[in-house]
């Protein structure tokens, strides 16, 4: 059975990676090709996407939320091609088109010795921030929660840990952390994800109740780490994405629980209010809590 799975791989991993080495113009090709694919054709999750947008833009008329989504769907069409890209993409390129502005601050908190804890949602393209332990001194690990997919495990590994980023799994993360304690690393969580279990903490998110995943929370407590929001937003030019990182808690046993998750949900609702096109609406994020 691996040795059939590695068989229908590596094909298909060669033929993605020479997708990925075409030339700018062909891939915008290829992006409005999937586009017309999942917005036209299959209109991919497009009920879950209305409904979502529906209930955290209640001010919005419908069509005002049909223009919302549009905008969504070439996003997404730019981003699955973005992905696609990091598979090849030198270095010297990905540093063009992302640009950390303040890399400084993770920097100044690991050399007192901290721990940090880097809190993000799926907002513009996170998977850009493989690139961020070029940019420093110490080790990156990224929590991620593995697909049923072996093949699409397999790709974004790949993707993932090309410049250098550790990835950890979300059954392994904990342990690891507390074990590693003295150690001082960066762990990057993508945050807004809904809690597989009854949520333990809820807050008005998007003018609607929201379960969120508090885990990091209760890491960055353990570590007494720095917690920081990783903004990424598109570039006014429309090539490229800026980083920002902001501080939502360096001394996270002097602040009243579930106070970072909640901080990390304003930014992060700030974020979609700027620009609600570059959030991923197609998540079932508030599924769980209707039934």
């Amino acid at each position: 059975m691996l040795k059939h799975r590695s068989l229908v791989y590596e094909p298909l991993f060669v033929i993605l990676y020479l997708i990925s080495l075409l030339p700018s113009w062909l891939l915008h090709g290829i992006r409005k090709i999937v586009y017309w694919s999942v917005y036209k054709l299959a209109t991919y999750r497009y009920d879950v996407v209305i409904q979502n947008l529906s209930r955290s833009f209640p001010e919005k008329d419908y069509r005002q939320i049909q223009a919302i989504a549009r905008s969504f769907y070439l996003h997404f069409s730019e981003l699955l091609v973005e992905t696609l890209q990091l598979l090849s993409m030198s270095e010297k390129e990905h540093r063009q088109r992302i640009h950390l502005h303040n890399p400084e601050v993770l920097e100044h908190c690991h050399q007192q010795g901290r721990n940090i804890v880097i809190l993000m949602g799926h907002y513009g393209n996170w998977e850009c921030l493989n690139i961020l332990p070029r940019y420093l001194s110490f080790d990156v690990y990224a929590v991620y929660k593995p697909t049923s997919s072996n093949f699409l495990n397999r790709l974004l590994y790949r993707i993932r840990s090309r410049f250098g980023i550790r990835l950890l799994t979300t059954g392994e993360t904990a342990r690891f952390m507390l074990s590693n304690r003295d150690q001082p690393n960066a762990y990057v969580f993508i945050a807004d994800q809904s809690p597989a279990a009854r949520p333990r903490y809820q807050t008005d998110f998007l003018h609607q109740p929201t379960g969120l995943f508090t885990g990091a929370e209760h890491l960055a407590r353990s570590l007494d780490a720095v917690v920081l929001y990783a903004s990424v937003r598109k570039r006014s030019t429309g090539n490229g994405w800026n980083v920002y990182f902001s501080l939502i808690a360096e001394e996270p046993a002097d602040v009243e629980s579930y106070e970072i998750t909640k901080a990390f949900a304003w930014y992060l609702e700030h974020d979609i209010m700027h620009a609600p096109e570059y959030w991923l609406w197609t998540h079932r994020q508030w599924e769980r809590e209707e039934h």
